[in-house]
């Protein structure tokens, strides 16, 4: 009890400083209670809704098995045996069999030449090479559970033996990460060359850490693709190392300053924007904030009306959610002073404050920040990018990260893969059997083109 009083007493001390919903900090520091919803109410109640059709697990015409149960006695003690069947009452039960492993045997003859008595062998598949091997297919579970489930090598071991009565061991599974990763530069040059024909691509990146150096997980992404790069660099040098900002048109990203030095539109993340301006209304109780949360929300609900229809926002809606904005900034800055004049010998940044700084980046950052309105490539937030980044805190958080760079680069191209496969609808395990084969799975550039028109 005293220790639940003593979290209750921190939580309260802890909470003007803001909260996941209010700041950048993780879900996790929040204080109790947790923070509300920014979800605004719709009405409507909570469950399925009237017309929904529903999903059930629909009978098969033909079943694998058919157990027959016969009617021997009538429950008032009559034999019933001979009496003919009036109906039969379906009851199908869906579930799996025993898993056991199959073994085949490759046996490749050899021949003796009677012209030049060479000896000739016939050649075993390139996945039978050895005289005792597992096959593609379960090689191809290990990778989806650990790369796509991020299940920890030891228990993904573990958990074969329980399903199979066979434990492969931790060095194998790694092996077949490493394969998987050394046959996707095909791959990966594909899905560059696609991104940096798109229109718009999210960009974000996550620290990491490992071998006692700080490291940096970037990515770049459309709601087709996916490409994650491991970096030693944050800024620039390593979002230049990606090879995609630069040659596509628009970037979304969260206004960290190494993004506009490359030669693109520019569009930031109104997400971001959405939880500082909450924090300075309720935190601060500074009314702009609330009035500028309204018009960034007018401004996501013109495009979430127009652009899906193939539609342009009309200029005079356009105008007037930026005549809009620009009343809440100068409501903003009548109440946040300028910062004080340097001092002589003074050193460092001035401090603005938290609300001057967020006042001075939308002012400065307008085109930027409303560049959703104009273009409809351009999404309103950059959840796509955190989205797709998300996964290596959940690989941190269940497997503990890395320990080498060489581990984390072979993750980050192996999710590449499995997100852009995800996206598009391709069957996961084919995807990752074919990788093993050599043969990694290309997206298609036509099939890709049409459907980012069509989110456009």
């Amino acid at each position: 009890m005293r220790r639940w009083i003593e979290l209750e007493a921190a939580a309260k001390i802890k909470a003007p400083f803001g909260d996941s919903r209010k700041t950048h900090a993780p879900p996790s520091t929040d204080p109790r209670p947790k923070p509300r919803s920014r979800r605004r109410r719709s009405g409507k109640k909570s469950g399925g809704q009237r017309g929904h059709a529903g999903h059930r697990l629909e009978t098969v015409a033909k079943p694998d098995h058919t157990v027959e149960h016969a009617v021997t006695t009538c429950p008032c003690g009559t034999d019933l045996r001979r009496q003919p069947s009036i109906e039969v009452v379906k009851h199908q039960v869906f579930d799996l069999p025993k898993i056991r492993l199959e073994v085949t045997e490759h046996r490749c003859e050899r021949k003796i030449c009677p012209a030049c008595q060479r000896v000739s062998t016939a050649q075993a598949p390139a996945f039978a090479r050895q005289p005792t091997q597992y096959g593609p297919r379960l090689a191809g579970w290990a990778v989806y559970l650990t790369m796509g489930h991020f299940v920890p090598v030891a228990r993904t071991c573990e958990l074969f033996q329980t399903l199979t009565r066979h434990r492969p061991s931790q060095g194998w599974v790694l092996a077949c990460q490493k394969r998987v990763s050394r046959n996707l530069d095909g791959f990966m040059s594909r899905i560059t060359a696609l991104l940096r024909k798109a229109q718009a691509v999210c960009c974000d990146e996550t620290g990491l850490r490992f071998g006692g150096q700080r490291h940096w997980l970037h990515v770049c992404c459309t709601a087709l693709f996916t490409l994650l790069l491991v970096s030693r660099h944050r800024g620039s040098e390593g979002t230049k190392a990606l090879g995609i900002l630069g040659t596509v048109r628009t970037a979304i990203h969260d206004n960290y300053p190494s993004y506009f030095t490359f030669d693109c539109a520019h569009g930031l993340c109104n997400a971001h924007h959405q939880r500082e301006l909450v924090y300075i209304h309720e935190e601060l109780g500074q009314r702009w904030a609330k009035r500028m949360i309204r018009v960034l929300l007018a401004g996501k609900e013109l495009k979430e009306r127009y652009h899906p229809i193939g539609k342009r926002i009309p200029q005079q809606l356009i105008n007037n959610i930026k005549r809009r904005y620009r009343a809440a900034l100068e409501a903003g800055f009548e109440i946040n002073a300028p910062p004080p004049q340097r001092q002589p010998g003074q050193r460092g940044r001035i401090k603005r404050g938290k609300a001057r700084n967020l006042l001075e980046r939308l002012r400065d950052r307008e085109d930027a920040a409303l560049h959703f309105l104009e273009d409809p490539a351009v999404p309103w937030e950059n959840n796509q990018a955190e989205r797709d980044l998300r996964m290596a805190k959940v690989q941190q958080k269940v497997s503990g990260g890395f320990r080498t760079e060489a581990g984390a680069q072979i993750f980050a191209r192996c999710r590449s893969y499995l997100d852009t496969m995800r996206k598009q609808k391709h069957d996961l395990m084919d995807g990752i059997v074919e990788a093993m084969a050599g043969h990694a799975w290309m997206p298609q550039e036509s099939l890709a083109e049409s459907r980012e028109d069509t989110a456009a």
